[in-house]
């Protein structure tokens, strides 16, 4: 993969402060969170960096904390597990944030869901990343992995929830519109699944396994999670 393709994925920028502090404030103190139908995804970032398979950063720049060169090929190709058509990179000036497509209302959200991918997933109508800006930042492969699928479903990426901050952001999920994709540390996704309340649900395992390739998606119909991890089968190695 040509890495130049990368370069403007930084148009997609990050979520504004004003979404973690509304967040924050429905978090503590304000009623706990309604019980209402939704659609919540998660997914483990790209290929990460190992011993002779360097990450690069949008410039081309070798990077310990980006995604490799078979991670960057699956950032590009996550759009068409989740719409039918991609738009260029260069057109994330005009995505919206995560907070307005909150009050997009029950029509955007049956819009997304007739409209699947590949994999016949519904297309997020929110996006979160890990923060990897700021005093708690971690790594930037969670926001390059979804910054293409961002730009192609004009949805800007929300990176202000860090790793640690798992509790926070299953919160600010279950209030978005959904459906939801959340990329995150794999290590991470099991207190995602706590915080949601679906850790018990059957079929959910107690860790991420060792693999890039999957979608967990966690449904709630009438108050009631279930559970189905969906292959992504965008690369040659995907199982």
């Amino acid at each position: 993969m040509s890495l130049a393709l990368a370069t403007p994925l930084v148009a997609a920028g990050c979520g504004g402060s004003s979404n973690k502090q509304s967040a924050s404030a429905s978090t503590s103190g304000a009623p706990p969170d309604s019980g209402r139908d939704a659609t919540i995804m998660i997914i483990r970032h790209g290929e990460k960096p190992s011993s002779g398979d360097p990450g690069f950063d949008e410039t081309g720049k070798q990077d310990k904390k980006s995604l490799t060169r078979q991670g960057w090929e699956r950032s590009h190709a996550l759009p068409r597990l989740f719409a039918h058509t991609t738009s260029t990179a260069g057109s994330a000036g005009s995505a919206g944030s995560a907070g307005s497509a909150g009050s997009a209302g029950s029509a955007s959200s049956a819009r997304s869901a007739s409209t699947a991918g590949s994999a016949g997933l519904p297309r997020p109508l929110a996006l979160y990343a890990a923060a990897d800006q700021g005093s708690h930042a971690g790594a930037h492969r969670m926001r390059q992995t979804v910054t293409p699928l961002g730009a192609a479903l004009h949805v800007q990426v929300n990176t202000d929830f860090a790793e640690g901050e798992e509790k926070e952001l299953a919160a600010a999920a279950l209030a978005a519109a959904s459906p939801v994709l959340i990329c995150w540390e794999h290590s991470k996704i099991p207190a995602i699944v706590e915080a949601l309340g679906a850790a018990q649900v059957a079929g959910v395992p107690e860790e991420w396994p060792d693999r890039f390739d999957l979608v967990w998606v966690f449904t709630r119909r009438a108050g009631t999670w279930t559970f189905q991890p969906v292959p992504q089968h965008l690369l040659p190695s995907d199982a």
